[in-house]
């Protein structure tokens, strides 16, 4: 569900000198070009890149080496597909499924199986006059989750289309009632939310460079992050302390990646270089720094 990964190919595409890049998570290959990404797995998915940069239908890595395309859910070591679906339908981490509708999304849960309910767009405190696909396909509506649940990221638009807030929403997934919903105001231009099994849940900012994180989807806390030259495209919690950051890539050579990494949680921050140590603990689930590690190493 990032819309980075769309962000970020055309800029990668030509830090490694070529317009098709090639990457690998865990056994399974993955191409992009100026068209969208392709994951070979034993059936072939393609992703397609749409107007304004987005990517869809999104893509998640989670921390046991699976790979969410839509419905579908791929196992990276062998490439299998162990879930197919539609691309209209989100397969999430432990077990969710979301699939929009007419007024909302229908949640689908391991844990009720059998069972299914509908979150209204307006409980997300979204909608703007845009259908639940088309507030997904356009960014407007994100979801994350982790094995504390799902929150959901949603964007107000104002006059003139706008971005006037933000309003995050901690969702039962069995139930869809809202347990909680922050109001986020206008922190920065929110481009991600994403979450990991230890690391709770994450929001980027990019124009003002901002990291939010949330252990429990209802309280939201302000990282301090280093002054990039560039916007932040990308964040990664490995758990309380470790954080990883992608900013756009710049023109260094010595820095080809534009990878910042704290092992304290904010407090200090290592900018990393060309064939860094660190570049070996990137989280093999974080899509962005795997792509940037495979680029900067051509």
């Amino acid at each position: 569900m990032k819309l980075v990964v769309a962000l970020c190919c055309a800029a990668l595409a030509q830090a490694a000198g070529a317009a098709v890049f090639d990457f690998r998570i865990g056994a399974t290959g993955i191409t992009e070009d100026e068209h969208g990404i392709v994951i070979h797995a034993h059936e072939p998915v393609r992703l397609e890149l749409r107007p304004g940069g987005r990517i869809w239908p999104p893509l998640v890595v989670d921390d046991g080496g699976r790979i969410y395309v839509g419905g579908t859910v791929i196992d990276a070591l062998s490439g299998r597909v162990l879930q197919a679906g539609g691309r209209d339908v989100l397969a999430l981490p432990y077990g969710v499924q979301v699939a929009p509708e007419a007024g909302g999304y229908r949640f689908r849960s391991s844990a009720t199986p059998g069972r299914d309910c509908l979150l209204p767009l307006s409980k997300l405190n979204a909608g703007g006059g845009k259908s639940a696909l088309q507030a997904m396909k356009d960014a407007s509506v994100a979801f994350a989750s982790s094995p504390r649940g799902v929150v959901g990221l949603a964007t107000q638009l104002g006059a003139g289309g706008k971005v006037s807030g933000y309003t995050a929403s901690l969702i039962d997934a069995a139930s869809c009632k809202v347990a909680h919903s922050t109001a986020l105001g206008k922190p920065d231009l929110l481009v991600e939310l994403a979450a990991s099994k230890a690391g709770g849940w994450w929001i980027t900012g990019s124009a003002a460079q901002t990291l939010l994180r949330s252990a429990d989807g209802r309280r939201w806390r302000k990282v301090k992050v280093p002054l990039q030259a560039s916007p932040l495209v990308s964040s990664y919690a490995v758990n309380d302390k470790e954080i990883w950051l992608a900013a756009q890539a710049g023109d260094d050579e010595d820095k080809p990646y534009m990878l910042s990494y704290s092992g304290d949680g904010g407090v200090s921050w290592a900018s990393l270089r060309r064939d860094d140590p660190l570049l070996g603990r990137l989280p093999p689930a974080w899509l962005e720094g795997q792509r940037r590690r495979a680029a900067g190493s051509d």
